[in-house]
């Protein structure tokens, strides 16, 4: 089915477990998990951080290097059955069991070729990854502890895979629900996978990307410096803003070049076979069927949404750690003091996300740490890790990537003026 070109609404296409080619599809890269602008009461997520106790053990194995849980049948100081929790606990062990088996074999060829092969996504559509934020009670702490885990597998097949929740997220919460029912069944399963360009870029004090509404919609122009997964995923959710109506204006469109859009693509460091590229709007013009939804823009402090979006995103930072700290393991090197700290910042990370203590802080110091580990790892491994190709020197520029990416302007200044974690 096509389109008239530079328009959007997104061509209907469900894509089949079989296909025979690939789906189509921040400075600060953009949040993988960006906030959806809305009301924090309409977000139908339970923000609840898991208390993990400290742990000295040195292993890569999964419970211990996230520490002892507290009992069952609390979390987060929150009762909850059994049964819910043993769920959480489920999606964590098939993300191991993922990375072990298919991720972290291939991803030393993945950031070789440049190229995330089809069967990563077939794997985490098969698995029911694509719809994780619906499978659970408790989605921030369970997205953020997949994240981590799928991360330090293959930072680049993660983070194409993460920026589809973004979008995902906002289709659920939106009112058109005509484009609703044509799209949020298959976002769900990954039939349709997407990826997003965030609210961040549609900053009210400076947007970089600018709606102005016409009779039949909107025409959208400026430029996003750093959209993930183009020509892998097969929509984009683009947040803009509308200076006169004071507003933010988020819609679906097809991850394809068409009149009035363009991407360029950039090299990465780190991650490159993601295919993240530059996208420029020029008068392309998006249709009221394609708006996903229209919100007065917020200013102010930080909400129980942005700080589960801050939460997650730190996951970055955790996973490139956990990978280096696994491959500590492998090699000999194993580190108790760097796996406790590890976890410490993830109990920091989590407790922030309520409120407790401050989450720009916790983001800078897993952003420090993750280069930490880095070094130590590349240290342990000697003279290979100046050699291109080898699993420490991918961690080091790894390392240095998620120092950047998702970095918001507050956890910069921390980093700056902050000490070694």
């Amino acid at each position: 089915m096509s389109r008239p070109a530079g328009r959007s609404p997104v061509s209907r296409v469900v894509l089949h477990h079989h296909r025979a080619a690939a789906p189509r599809v921040t400075d600060r890269l953009l949040l993988p998990w960006d906030y959806t602008g809305g009301d924090p009461g309409n977000i139908s997520i339970a923000v609840a951080a898991v208390d993990r106790c400290r742990s000295g053990a040195s292993s890569q194995k999964l419970d211990e290097s996230h520490g002892v849980r507290p009992p069952l049948e609390y979390v987060g100081w929150v009762r909850r059955s059994v049964d819910t929790v043993s769920a959480m606990t489920d999606w964590v062990q098939q993300a191991q069991d993922l990375t072990d088996e298919v991720l972290r074999p291939a991803a030393a060829e993945v950031d070789r070729a440049g190229k995330i092969p089809l069967s990563h996504f077939d794997a985490l559509r098969d698995r029911g990854f694509y719809g994780l934020a619906f499978a659970t009670k408790d989605p921030v702490n369970t997205l953020a502890d997949v994240g981590e885990i799928l991360i330090s597998g293959c930072l680049a097949t993660a983070f194409v895979w993460a920026q589809h929740h973004g979008t995902l997220l906002r289709m659920m919460m939106s009112r058109n629900n005509t484009l609703k029912a044509r799209y949020l069944a298959d976002l769900r399963s990954g039939a349709v996978t997407a990826g997003v360009s965030g609210s961040g870029y549609a900053n009210p004090d400076n947007p970089v990307i600018v709606a102005t509404e016409t009779d039949d919609g909107y025409t959208i122009t400026g430029q996003a410096p750093f959209v993930t997964g183009w020509g892998l995923v097969d929509t984009i959710g683009v947040t803009a803003f509308d200076t006169r109506a004071q507003k933010t204006v988020t819609f679906l469109m097809d991850a394809t070049d068409g009149r009035g859009v363009h991407a360029n693509r950039i090299c990465l460091s780190a991650a490159d076979a993601s295919n993240t590229v530059e996208l420029t709007f020029n008068g392309y013009e998006v249709p009221h069927a394609s708006v996903i939804h229209v919100r007065m823009a917020r200013r102010g402090g930080l909400s129980i949404a942005d700080r589960a979006i801050l939460r997650i995103n730190g996951s970055l930072a955790l996973g490139v750690a956990r990978a280096c700290l696994t491959e500590a393991d492998r090699i000999g090197h194993p580190c108790p003091q760097l796996w406790e700290t590890h976890t410490t910042i993830r109990t920091a990370l989590n407790n922030a996300a309520t409120g407790d203590g401050d989450i720009y802080n916790a983001r800078a110091q897993a952003s420090q740490f993750a280069v930490t580990a880095a070094t130590y790892v590349a240290t342990a491994a000697g003279s290979r890790s100046v050699t291109r190709g080898e699993p420490t020197e991918r961690l080091v520029r790894e390392a240095a990537f998620s120092a950047v990416c998702t970095t918001t302007p507050e956890i910069k200044s921390r980093i700056l003026t902050a000490g070694t974690p």
